[in-house]
C-alpha cells in the first residue's frame, strides 16, 4: 500500500515538477511528511532519487527536442551546485543529530514555506522588477552554490528557488528556465546520491519502494517534459503560481504536526 501510495505522488510530482522546472522534489517532500510512513532522512533519499531520474530523462528529452544550453553557464551552475549540496547534506546532517525527528521536519517546513511565500511574491511581481543578465563564471558558480545548498537541506530538489533566481539573474524566460532549473537539480542530487553511497541509507530506509519510485519518476519526466514543450511561457507560468500556493498550504500543515510532534 505505501509502494502504491508513494509511486501516485512521485508520478504526479515529477509530471509536474517537469512542466514547471521544479524537479519535484519540493512536492514531494512534504507530502511524504505528510503521509508521515517514513523519516526525514529516509524522505529526503526518496525524494533525491526520484528527482536525478526524473531530471536526467526530462533533460535527455529536451535535448533530443531541440534545446540547446549555454555551456559555460550550466556547467558553472551546475558545478556550483554540485558543491552546494554537499554543504546542504553536512548541514541537514548536523541539524538532524541536535533537533531530532519531529523538530527537523518542521525546520524544513517552516523555511520552505518562507521561501515559497517569497517566490510567490516574486514571481506576481516579476514583470515589474529589473532583472540581469550574470555571465561571470564565478557569481554563476556561486548562485548554484546557494541553490545546491538550499535544495539538499530543504530535500526539495530547489526547483522553486531556481526559477526565481534564474529568471531574476539570468533573464530567462520561464520555459527556458525550467531547463536550467532541472539542470541545476541534477547536478546538485548527485551530490546527494554520493553522500548517501558512503554513509548509507537511514534505518527506516526500504529499497522494495525504491523501484516503484524511479518508474513512476522516468514517467512523470517524460510526460512533463511533453506537456512543457507544447504549453506557452504564460501557461507555465500561471501552473507554477498555482502550484506555489497549493505547496504554502502543504508546507503550514507539516509545520503545524513538526511543532506538535
Amino acid at each position: 500500500m505505501t509502494e502504491a501510495l508513494y509511486a501516485v505522488v512521485v508520478l504526479a510530482a515529477t509530471t509536474a515538477g517537469a512542466v514547471a522546472g521544479l524537479g519535484g522534489g519540493v512536492i514531494i517532500k512534504p507530502l511524504l511528511d505528510l503521509m508521515g510512513v517514513h523519516g526525514a532522512a529516509s524522505i529526503g533519499v526518496y525524494s533525491a532519487v526520484a528527482v536525478f531520474a526524473m531530471c536526467l530523462v526530462s533533460i535527455a528529452a529536451q535535448l533530443r527536442a531541440g534545446f540547446r544550453f549555454e555551456a559555460r553557464l550550466v556547467i558553472s551552475v551546475s558545478a556550483g551546485s554540485m558543491a552546494g549540496g554537499w554543504i546542504g547534506e553536512r548541514l541537514f546532517n548536523l541539524a538532524a543529530d541536535s533537533l531530532g525527528e519531529g523538530r527537523i521536519k518542521a525546520v524544513q517546513a517552516g523555511l520552505l514555506g518562507v521561501t515559497l511565500l517569497g517566490i510567490l511574491a516574486y514571481t506576481l511581481a516579476a514583470q515589474r522588477l529589473p532583472h540581469w543578465r550574470l555571465r561571470n563564471a564565478a557569481a554563476v558558480a556561486a548562485v548554484g552554490v546557494f541553490l545546491g545548498a538550499i535544495s539538499v537541506f530543504l530535500g526539495i530538489g530547489g526547483g522553486p528557488l531556481n526559477i526565481a533566481l534564474l529568471t531574476l539573474l539570468f533573464s530567462f524566460e520561464m520555459k527556458e528556465a525550467t531547463v536550467y532549473s532541472l539542470a541545476t537539480i541534477f547536478f546538485s542530487q548527485i551530490t546527494k546520491l554520493a553522500a548517501v553511497a558512503i554513509s548509507g541509507v537511514p534505518a527506516d530506509f526500504t529499497f522494495r519502494a525504491l523501484p516503484v519510485v524511479v518508474a513512476a519518476a522516468v514517467v512523470g519526466g517524460l510526460v512533463g517534459t511533453r506537456i512543457n514543450r507544447r504549453c506557452s511561457n504564460a501557461a507555465v507560468r500561471r501552473f507554477y503560481i498555482v502550484l506555489m500556493a497549493a505547496l504554502l498550504a502543504v508546507s503550514a500543515r507539516n509545520l503545524t504536526a513538526g511543532l506538535t510532534a
